[in-house]
């Protein structure tokens, strides 16, 4: 299969494993798994032969034999015929159940192969069958419209939406989702004129475009007219999308926190998976009152599927949306945009920006910090050292999230303030060449995510697909960071390429220990929880060019199946 079916196909598993459903079914509350490479994720990355789960918990892990004699006669036998065994995939940073909402509600506008829109007038038409179906007055949304990848290489403006409809409100979001376009509709329900300004991000009322999240916001706290939307719906939609990658924990990346329907989707069974909530702090402490004592890696929920994480902060934009924040001006520059146009912090002052982050760490919070450009990284890890330095904190485990456009002189200094960075490698993928071409260039472009600089500085790194930006698939994740491969099939930065159980570390204890669950998840050792994911083929035998081959055949969640293709 080439790299557009795996795309356009993330989330179907095509190959099929005869695992004995009937197995299930009996009586007995042990299991033993056997017959394929088992890769343990224990600190010695162990591979063994068998392992059992009683209940949902894993009760033995070692030979055939050993493991047969402690599961006794009357357990279920799953031979896995070949196929190798993992636990169950972390993703480490995303939007769960975003790419639910997306799917059921809005109008895609990614770009071929994730989606049909080559061009501004592909964009407009599939606006215009949203219209068609939408009563006059009510909304129309669109996602993850990609402009340098269409062929005008431009955003689309608001005339273009209004040649759509001016009788509805129309909202378009960029990939990265810090860019919006509205149309005069929705400019006039929003109250944006010639003199609405941001404080933080920009308002451009002759083309639409709104860049940050403090013009979008403005929509959202008008008289917008809403979307309604199910989110106990979107909830099981998209759970079972990431099961089907083998995905066990997701995130849900304050965008927006929903804890409500996570907790009756709980109760209800509509919740297949685990979920780690990462509250939206960017503004006050009200976090602090709402969880009180509770901190990352707190239970919310009564089955353990709900998970307190990180307080999130955003410091700056996106690389390609021409949003993130740099030091020095983008390798070439937007339409519109002066020469030494270099992005912008997401906080109004550098004041702010240390107050917020001393506020959350001294009312003992994790903070997990949304950086891509290499000046929002530097001014994050400057705050975070300072914090560090003026209140000492054992353990507090403070996330780099993105952590594109990391510099070489960065990577030292996160390992020496124990923070850790989740890559979102696949850009490599997806945006690589933009970024090689128009927004970093060459040398600085080959060193986003520098997963192997960061190993060996013995950084424990996550990997993360940021859904619904790109399709959830760990091992999507392991595929980019082996392998580096634009989606021209360039290259890019071969010396930050890393070894497959790396790379399979980084989606599974390695997010775990970010996520404060290392003890319960993220390896199969006994006492853990029986998260397990059965893969087609054993990765670590593969060529490192056919792992985007490789699929997800069944997950388990607490030893209950809850995916098999």
């Amino acid at each position: 299969m080439d790299r557009r079916n795996f795309i356009k196909c993330a989330s179907a598993a095509v190959i099929s494993l005869s695992l004995p459903k009937m197995a299930f079914a009996n009586s007995s509350k042990v299991t033993v798994f056997y017959g394929g490479p088992i890769l343990t994720m224990n600190p010695t990355n162990d591979i063994v032969e068998a392992i059992v789960v009683e209940k949902d918990k894993i009760i033995g892990v070692g030979t055939k034999a050993d493991m047969f004699k402690l599961a006794g006669d009357y357990a279920n036998k799953v031979d896995l015929q070949g196929k190798t065994l993992t636990p169950g995939l972390i993703d480490g940073h995303g939007h769960y159940p975003n790419s639910g909402v997306y799917d059921l509600y809005y109008v895609n506008l990614n770009v071929p192969p994730l989606g049909y829109v080559a061009c501004i007038a592909d964009l407009q038409e599939r606006l215009r069958e949203k219209a068609k179906v939408t009563p006059k007055g009510q909304l129309i949304y669109g996602t993850n419209y990609n402009d340098l990848a269409m062929k005008e290489q431009r955003h689309p403006t608001k005339a273009e939406l209004d040649d759509v409809s001016t009788e509805h409100p129309i909202f378009i979001k960029h990939v990265s989702g810090h860019l919006a376009v509205a149309n005069s509709k929705a400019l006039e329900i929003a109250k944006i004129t010639p003199d609405t300004t941001a404080a933080t991000g920009q308002i451009n009322f002759e083309t639409g475009l709104l860049a940050g999240t403090d013009p979008q916001r403005r929509f959202w706290d008008s008289d917008m007219p809403t979307i309604k939307i199910d989110y106990e719906e979107a909830i099981a939609f998209a759970g079972n999308t990431y099961a089907s990658n083998g995905v066990t924990t997701a995130n849900n990346g304050g965008s927006p926190t929903i804890d409500e329907f996570f907790l009756s989707c709980s109760d209800n069974g509509k919740l297949p998976i685990r979920v780690v909530v990462w509250p939206y702090a960017q503004v006050n402490d009200d976090i602090t009152k709402r969880y009180k004592d509770k901190r990352s890696g707190a239970i919310l929920d009564k089955n353990g599927k709900v998970i307190l994480g990180a307080a999130k902060l955003f410091a700056d934009g996106s690389p390609q949306g021409y949003t993130a924040y740099f030091s020095k001006p983008y390798y070439k520059q937007m339409s519109g945009k002066p020469n030494d146009y270099r992005g912008f912090s997401y906080f109004k002052s550098p004041e702010v920006l240390m107050e917020r982050v001393k506020s959350l760490h001294d009312n003992g919070w994790q903070i997990a910090t949304h950086t891509n450009g290499d000046q929002a990284i530097e001014d994050m890890i400057n705050a975070y050292h300072k914090v560090l330095k003026d209140n000492p904190r054992d353990d507090h485990r403070h996330i780099l999230n993105h952590c594109q456009f990391c510099r070489p002189d960065h990577v030292s200094r996160i390992a020496d303030d124990n923070l850790i960075p989740s890559y979102f490698v696949t850009h490599t993928y997806f945006w690589g060449d933009i970024h090689r071409n128009y927004v970093a260039g060459p040398e600085m472009a080959a060193h986003i995510s520098p997963c192997q600089s960061a190993l060996k500085q013995g950084i424990r790194f996550a990997l993360h697909n940021d859904t619904p930006v790109t399709p959830i698939s760990p091992l999507m994740d392991v595929y980019s960071a082996v392998n580096r491969i634009t989606s021209s099939g360039f290259i890019l930065g071969e010396d930050q390429r890393i070894g497959v159980m790396d790379a399979l570390r980084a989606v599974t204890i390695n997010t775990a220990r970010m996520y404060f669950m290392e003890d319960s998840i993220g390896s199969l050792e006994v006492g853990k929880k029986a998260d397990l994911a059965v893969l087609s083929d054993n990765p670590l035998t593969m060529k490192p060019e056919d792992l985007i081959n490789l699929k997800v055949l069944s997950t388990f969640v607490d030893g209950e199946l809850v995916y098999q293709a």
